[in-house]
């Protein structure tokens, strides 16, 4: 099925909103006038109500998926987050959308899908072995929301532009520094007492400030392209993001997302400044320092100076160590989906601060396997997609938010929350979504010159093929 071109929902959603407008306008006038003025009121009011039904159903979609990762912030309200109601009901447009029209892609599914299945089903299966039923249906529904943020994810070009994924990425990236910010002004703690109550400056009551730090890391890449090469206004937009997320990475002070959000920056700049490298990556580095060594950075250098705060490393190595104990002791199979939580061994209840010792230590060898085989699927899709020129921007912003993401994943625990996961998947494989989505479309027109059938993109597939 070839995908429906962004220009004709913007059309219809510009006309609907025109005829909600005029609407609107006369129901002041009209309603209250006596005899057949009357009538003609009460008709327009109804086709108001028709005008506003089909604005509902141009526009509802696009704008979940701006509102999605702009609701990370969201406190936990009985159990659930707002991010996780407006990925149900966007979830749920896309279905009925696929069933109005027919779409095969409903229950296609690409090789990172698949992949993702299997290691959930297999995570699933531990189960049967599980003494801790609390901590495995929490593990469960992480890996169910993580699914249906995958499948909605890379069937984001059918509903809406990039524009809209692209907003979401500002609006999740702004909404998050905001509530650090704001946060941090409400502790009412001078500046000392910040470099001592780190952890509380920034603390949003569902992550740690050193995991607010590392969302902001995920969304920084994409922030960068659109101030590289978006249009005038996501240049604006992915601008402020982009200082925002800078500014609040400097006040968690987190070493880790620090480094790496410096490294990626320059990685970034030097890629799409090829003609005057030594230039822009001077600039970066004098701008870094500037920052260091402005009041802004008094935490980030407190943090890399003081005895007290190396204590953290330390306790990492015991981490580490009591990780890959669990991790050997209970092969091949695992202890089962979040039972080391619940195990009675050295790390009971607290996170090995690694993703892989985590998922080795509960799903076992096949565990590490699959979800081994996931990222290796993420990574040849996006190589696959590697043909023109915006192609390769595309791709290179998803593996390089890649490569950022799992080399923080080895020192904080990362993928075991929900919102990491969603911005995760939400901007890796959305951008690799929207990369398939073009190249099927460019390949789609010289189809059409030679009177064959446009190639039918299937998400989570290369258009060549792969």
């Amino acid at each position: 099925m070839a995908i429906p071109p962004p220009a004709r929902a913007a059309r219809g959603a510009a006309a609907a909103g025109a005829g909600i407008a005029a609407a609107s306008a006369a129901l002041v006038c009209i309603p209250f006038a006596p005899g057949w003025a009357g009538v003609a009121g009460l008709g327009l009011a109804a086709s108001a109500a028709l005008a506003s039904l089909l604005a509902l159903w141009v526009a509802v979609p696009q704008l979940m998926v701006a509102l999605v990762p702009t609701l990370v912030p969201s406190p936990n309200v009985a159990y659930t987050f707002a991010w996780e109601w407006a990925l149900a009901v966007l979830m749920l447009a896309l279905i009925v959308h696929a069933w109005r029209r027919g779409a095969p892609w409903l229950f296609q599914l690409g090789a990172v899908e698949r992949r993702l299945l299997l290691f959930t089903a297999w995570a699933l299966f531990t189960g049967f072995w599980c003494t801790s039923s609390l901590y495995y249906l929490l593990g469960v529904r992480r890996l169910v929301v993580a699914a249906c943020t995958l499948w909605v994810a890379m069937r984001l070009p059918y509903i809406a532009s990039r524009r809209w994924f692209d907003l979401g990425i500002v609006g999740a990236a702004s909404a998050l520094a905001l509530a650090a910010i704001a946060h941090a002004r409400a502790t009412g703690f001078s500046e000392a007492q910040a470099l001592l109550h780190r952890a509380e400056v920034t603390h949003l009551g569902w992550g740690t400030a050193n995991y607010v730090a590392s969302l902001l890391l995920l969304c920084g890449p994409a922030l960068l392209r659109l101030v590289l090469r978006g249009g005038p206004r996501e240049r604006v937009l992915g601008t402020v993001a982009f200082a925002l997320v800078t500014i609040v990475e400097f006040i968690v002070a987190s070493r880790a997302a620090m480094v790496l959000f410096v490294a990626g920056t320059m990685v970034q700049l030097l890629h799409a400044t090829r003609r005057h490298r030594l230039a822009v990556g001077a600039g970066t580095a004098a701008a870094v320092a500037g920052l260091v060594a402005s009041p802004l950075g008094a935490g980030l250098l407190s943090r890399l100076g003081s005895l007290r705060e190396f204590g953290s490393m330390t306790i990492r190595i015991w981490y580490f160590r009591e990780g890959a104990r669990r991790l050997l002791q209970s092969l091949p199979w695992g202890l089962g989906l979040g039972q080391g939580y619940a195990n009675a061994d050295h790390l009971q209840g607290i996170d090995p601060h690694d993703y892989w010792l985590l998922v080795g230590g509960d799903l076992g060898l096949p565990g590490l396997v699959l979800w081994a085989g996931v990222l290796a699927a993420i990574v040849r899709a996006c190589w696959a997609v590697r043909i023109d020129e915006r192609g390769r921007e595309l791709a290179f912003t998803a593996l390089l938010t890649f490569t950022l993401g799992n080399l923080h994943t080895l020192v904080e625990p990362t993928f075991q929350g929900g919102q990491y996961q969603l911005l995760f998947l939400w901007i890796v494989c959305g951008s690799l979504a929207y990369a398939q989505a073009e190249r099927a479309r460019h390949q789609a027109v010289p189809a059409a010159h030679a009177a064959e059938p446009a190639p039918e993109w299937v998400p989570g597939q290369a258009a060549s093929g792969v």
